[in-house]
């Protein structure tokens, strides 16, 4: 699952061209906005599909005219395209059947063949969870969303990440527990509110409401995806430093949009590990 949008086009064309080399069986669905459908079609085949965002949405909200990332609405203050990302990632099981749905953004690529095994922990699908100060906010905005008591201890977990993994039926749940809690349609509770992680809104939910005991999901600290976070990539020689060393779990790297390298400046490194790919 991606949710993306024209910016961020030569980074989803080399996640599609990744995932087609590594693993092209697995279905990808790319959540596009109307204005941007055309943009992406021509990633649309075999078992890569679009999905509109509009249609995930409905009726009740619309896009602002221009570029600018701001989402209408009568029943709500106007939704940043950031808070709409998070939404349409919670909607997405109303137009697919897969039971299993990993998310990973446009920026992420993949280097090696990966299979439904490389996400499990102990028999059972891997949630991340792992300890991380300064998520106090996102923290406290999920357990009021999902009507649990505030919390006032000082450690912290997070679920948030780059290959993160969702099970659909504890989507709806999760979907249910909110509208229970607020009093309001699920995606009329979250266009309200400013700040949030749909990932610690997930974790929290199987971790507190439900519980690992009950669910298909096990706690993993498993580094899936090598990230940028904090390296500086500036030159060719820090990228190639960046590729030349992998956790034996990893499967793909994510160079963040915001580091603002051309995709072809390390797809080379890439295609020399999908070279190894038998």
């Amino acid at each position: 699952m991606t949710p993306t949008y024209l910016p961020d086009l030569k980074r989803c064309e080399l996640l599609a061209e990744s995932l087609d080399r590594t693993t092209p069986d697995v279905p990808h669905y790319l959540i596009v906005d109307r204005r941007d459908l055309a943009a992406f079609r021509h990633l649309e085949g075999h078992r890569r599909h679009l999905i509109e965002s509009e249609t995930l949405l409905g009726k009740w909200i619309w896009r602002m005219p221009g570029r600018k990332s701001f989402w209408l609405s009568l029943k709500a203050p106007p939704v940043r395209g950031w808070i709409i990302q998070q939404i349409l990632k919670i909607a997405v099981i109303e137009a697919v059947p897969e039971q299993i749905l990993v998310f990973c953004d446009s920026d992420t690529a993949f280097f090696r063949k990966f299979s439904r095994e490389d996400l499990l922990v102990d028999g059972k699908v891997g949630l991340l969870d792992v300890d991380l100060a300064g998520e106090r906010q996102w923290t406290a905005t999920a357990r009021r969303l999902l009507g649990l008591a505030e919390n006032h201890g000082i450690g912290s977990r997070t679920h948030v990440g780059n290959m993160i993994c969702w099970n659909r039926e504890i989507i709806k749940a999760m979907q249910q527990r909110i509208e229970q809690s607020t009093g309001l349609d699920w995606k009329l509770a979250l266009a309200r509110t400013t700040h949030f992680s749909e990932y610690m809104i997930y974790g929290i939910f199987v971790c507190e409401v439900l519980g690992y005991d009950r669910v298909d999901h096990a706690p993993s600290s498993v580094p899936l995806v090598k990230p940028s976070w904090h390296i500086p990539l500036l030159t060719d020689s820090d990228i190639e430093a960046f590729f030349a060393d992998f956790d034996p779990r990893t499967v793909a790297v994510m160079i963040h949009s915001k580091d603002r390298i051309d995709p072809m400046r390390y797809r080379k490194y890439l295609e020399m590990q999908w070279n190894k790919i038998d």
